[in-house]
């Protein structure tokens, strides 16, 4: 899926992005050769991008009934996802060095957790109670997993 799929799935990731001066201009900033991304930063900005596909994934899943799932790529739980992934291979490395990494492992999980009490209330037709677990625990882990993502790859 192209970023700027991304962008018009998920309009809160707007809010997110680094506003560009020219109107009309990518709101994306690649690097020049003056900014060049430290490895690190590269492997958090590929994490950030794992945790916004499986959001628009998750999405998906919401979107249709539970009948209608197999059209749609499944669900990976918190330790097939990609970040899951990132996550496992990155501990060795970052669990020493930066305490937001362990941060990170713990709201991922509770991020999985809760998206799957949300597709089953939904998928049970309990849909007051989904809307609100999406619109409170769920949208603050989103956000946290997120920022903490963001943190990291700022330092």
């Amino acid at each position: 899926m192209r970023f700027q799929q991304l962008l018009q799935r998920l309009p809160w990731l707007l809010s997110l992005m680094p506003n560009r001066s020219a109107p009309g201009a990518s709101r994306l900033s690649t690097p020049g050769p003056t900014t060049a991304l430290r490895p690190e930063r590269l492997d958090t900005q590929a994490a950030v991008i794992h945790h916004l596909e499986w959001c628009v994934l998750f999405n998906e899943h919401l979107a249709v009934d539970s009948t209608q799932t197999r059209d749609i790529r499944p669900l990976p739980d918190a330790h097939h996802c990609d970040l899951g992934q990132w996550l496992a291979r990155m501990h060795p490395r970052m669990a020493d060095r930066d305490p937001r990494f362990l941060d990170l492992q713990q709201e991922h999980l509770r991020l999985h957790t809760m998206a799957s009490q949300a597709l089953t209330l939904a998928r049970n037709n309990r849909m007051a109670r989904a809307s609100t677990l999406l619109n409170t625990d769920f949208e603050r882990s989103r956000a946290k997993v997120l920022a903490l993502l963001r943190e990291m790859q700022k330092s």
